[in-house]
């Protein structure tokens, strides 16, 4: 405790007065506080601050990842609209225009692609700086080139120019060399072994490799059309396929926890934080994959069903009755089931003369023949 004399000599009792152990530990606690004060201040203006900048930085890749997202969604629209001209063959009553139709989608795609291609390496190059990026799109320029040689041979050997007139096989087997070459760039772009994007990209192999093996079919049979249509569900597939790869990669569609990382238009990769979420993101492209074959199948067998229903009702209305095609005379006839007769014949007998008689020969079913005579 600590004691003041006044003047006139009275004493003064105070607040008992602090040891120096004792300020020590109150200013230690003091210097404590502020710090923490000071630390959750810095820290909500650095969380403000890098708010602020992502805001930034996704209103500055917004045009770059729209510049990724168009051409994914103009590849699979047209590999959806070349399909549909695929399985539009056999219910064209002339194969032409959908011939010319197809290859003229073709042309148009495979020029789009090497357009592509061509801007990528000039961004990647002026703008970034990135050699990588730059000879990434160099490596799809042969599968595009071959795409554009097999359309115009094929508008060539069309009527009635037929300026290079080429058999079908040969057209085909261009298509096998595309395909390939197609199959060969997505199986070894792999920049990033980690990135979830390869597994998108090992996935669109599946449909490249049925539209590789069903031209193979196409030529070995030509005249048959399950390999025809084998090949437009192959064309479809990877129209969806690209669709979902433009919306995975550069949208906020990709799986919770990754991101895209570009350095140019064309040199990109998708990370994520975790191994769990490298994990949940491989196995969500491989549920969306499932679903896109899921609603072609639903689809296709739609079609399938449609089509051949209404064959069937074209085909009814060409039936006559039996007696329009029998009947040898003008009077009435009557029409008996005779088994007793000679085998392998059907007897139509009639009301006149002997020379009137029709005999066919039928060859044997189940064992016995039925003969039928007009009496």
């Amino acid at each position: 405790m600590s004691s003041d004399r006044n003047e006139n000599g009275t004493t003064i009792i105070g607040r008992p007065s602090l040891t120096f152990s004792e300020k020590s530990i109150s200013l230690e606690l003091n210097s404590r506080l502020a710090l923490r004060t000071f630390r959750s201040t810095t820290a909500t203006k650095s969380s403000q601050s890098q708010r602020s900048n992502r805001r930034r930085a996704d209103q500055i890749r917004s045009p770059a990842r729209m510049s990724g997202l168009i051409p994914f969604s103009i590849a699979g629209l047209g590999f959806i609209f070349i399909s549909l001209i695929e399985s539009s063959l056999f219910s064209s009553s002339s194969p032409y225009h959908p011939l010319r139709l197809r290859y003229l989608s073709t042309l148009t795609l495979s020029s789009l692609f090497l357009l592509s291609s061509v801007i990528s390496v000039f961004t990647s190059v002026s703008s970034s700086g990135d050699l990588l990026g730059a000879s990434l799109p160099l490596s799809s320029l042969a599968a595009s080139l071959l795409f554009v040689l097999y359309a115009f041979s094929g508008l060539l050997s069309l009527p009635p120019l037929s300026l290079l007139p080429l058999p079908s096989s040969l057209l085909d087997l261009l298509v096998i060399f595309s395909f390939g070459q197609e199959f060969i760039y997505f199986y070894l772009r792999r920049k990033d072994l980690d990135g979830i994007e390869n597994r998108y990209f090992d996935l669109l192999l599946v449909p490249i490799l049925l539209c590789i093996i069903s031209t193979i079919l196409v030529i070995s049979w030509p005249r048959s059309s399950a390999p025809r249509l084998a090949r437009a569900a192959g064309l479809a597939l990877q129209g969806t396929w690209f669709l979902q790869m433009g919306f995975s990669f550069f949208t906020n569609a990709i799986a919770y926890g990754c991101q895209i990382h570009e350095k140019s238009r064309a040199n990109y990769t998708i990370k994520c934080k975790s191994h769990e979420d490298y994990h949940r993101a491989r196995s969500i492209a491989t549920l969306q994959f499932n679903c896109h074959l899921a609603l072609l199948i639903a689809i296709g067998a739609g079609l399938y069903m449609f089509a051949v229903k209404k064959k069937g009702d074209s085909n009814s209305s060409g039936y006559r009755p039996l007696h329009k095609e029998v009947q040898m005379g003008g009077g009435p006839s009557r029409f008996t089931l005779d088994s007793d007769e000679e085998e392998g014949e059907i007897a139509v007998e009639s009301d006149g003369p002997k020379s009137d008689e029709l005999a066919l020969d039928v060859p044997e079913e189940n064992g016995f023949v039925e003969k039928i005579s007009r009496d």
